[in-house]
């Protein structure tokens, strides 16, 4: 019993001073270190700013479903069944989800909903015309279908004007390839690069302490008391780097939204992708500093 009793402060006693042995490698390479870390720290604030771009492109893309509508004006008013009849006409095309009545009513409350009603102080009367408001099943909301429909409402039906989105559907379509493509490309790119400059960081700080790693091996010192330092050396770069980014395009990211409050809908609750950033690079940091400590340690072995 007092026998594992004293062995538990061992252990304590030797996490302590590997770690302590941690910081005072960092302090007796920082020159070699500072570079390493000014690196990670740029690359965590790209990650950052790909991580909440592609954040903002899945949220654009649930709005962009709200431009998948179309509104068709009559050049007259129709009797009742006429307006069921088209309805029906319009409710048929397979692409429509939905069609909706707008009563020259309803179309002037709403307009002087969204604008100001002095704009049609120089009009007698109400100028506005009926409409249908028509929306695109979900399966069929592609620039594809868009067209197909905006076509057939200008062929084969006889309104007044076809009004719809599809010029910014158009914009849309062209930029969200690209940055669907590029977001998560960058992201790639920058975590392998933090993990190979973590790596490189790593190799040189045992590199410069050969002499004391080969020492601890002829001593009997275990693979995991020889390579924690190292380890925890690596991590503390990942964390302090991406930590520091994470701070930056937190701010950055606030003073943005203060400026153009329209990008708040796109970069909403960030907190999480930051954070997440922060976790997979401190997790990347772990991994790569392992292997490279493990992979010089066997090297070692093999030689001596």
């Amino acid at each position: 019993m007092s026998v594992k009793n004293s062995y538990i402060p061992h252990v304590f006693g030797q996490i302590g001073y590997l770690i302590t042995e941690s910081f005072r490698g960092w302090k007796q390479h920082f020159t070699v270190i500072a570079p390493s870390l000014m690196t990670v720290f740029l690359c965590s604030l790209l990650l950052s700013g790909s991580l909440v771009g592609l954040l903002g492109m899945f949220r654009a893309t649930k709005m962009e479903r709200s431009l998948y509508t179309a509104e068709v004006f009559l050049k007259e008013p129709l009797s009742p069944d006429s307006l069921a009849q088209l309805a029906l006409r319009l409710q048929s095309i397979k692409q429509i989800d939905s069609v909706e009545y707008v009563s020259p009513e309803t179309a002037l409350r709403d307009f002087k909903e969204q604008f100001s009603g002095e704009m049609l102080a120089l009009v007698s009367g109400n100028p506005l015309p009926p409409s249908f408001r028509l929306s695109l099943r979900p399966r069929y909301q592609t620039l594809h279908s868009f067209h197909e429909v905006h076509g057939i409402l200008l062929r084969e039906y006889d309104f007044d004007a076809v009004q719809s989105p599809l010029s910014w559907v158009e914009r849309v379509d062209a930029w969200k390839s690209t940055l669907f493509f590029w977001f998560p490309c960058i992201s790639v790119l920058m975590f392998f690069t933090v993990a190979l400059i973590i790596r490189n960081a790593v190799k040189l700080s045992l590199f410069s302490r050969k002499l004391l790693v080969e020492n601890m091996k002829y001593a009997g010192g275990s693979s995991f008391f020889i390579g924690f330092p190292f380890v925890l050396e690596g991590v503390m770069l990942g964390f302090l780097g991406s930590t520091a980014a994470s701070v930056v395009a937190l701010f950055l990211i606030g003073f943005l939204q203060e400026q153009m409050p329209v990008l708040i809908p796109f970069t909403g609750g960030f907190g999480t992708i930051l954070f997440l950033q922060m976790l997979l690079v401190t997790l990347f940091s772990a991994f790569s500093s392992f292997s490279s400590v493990r992979g010089f340690l066997r090297r070692h072995d093999r030689e001596y």
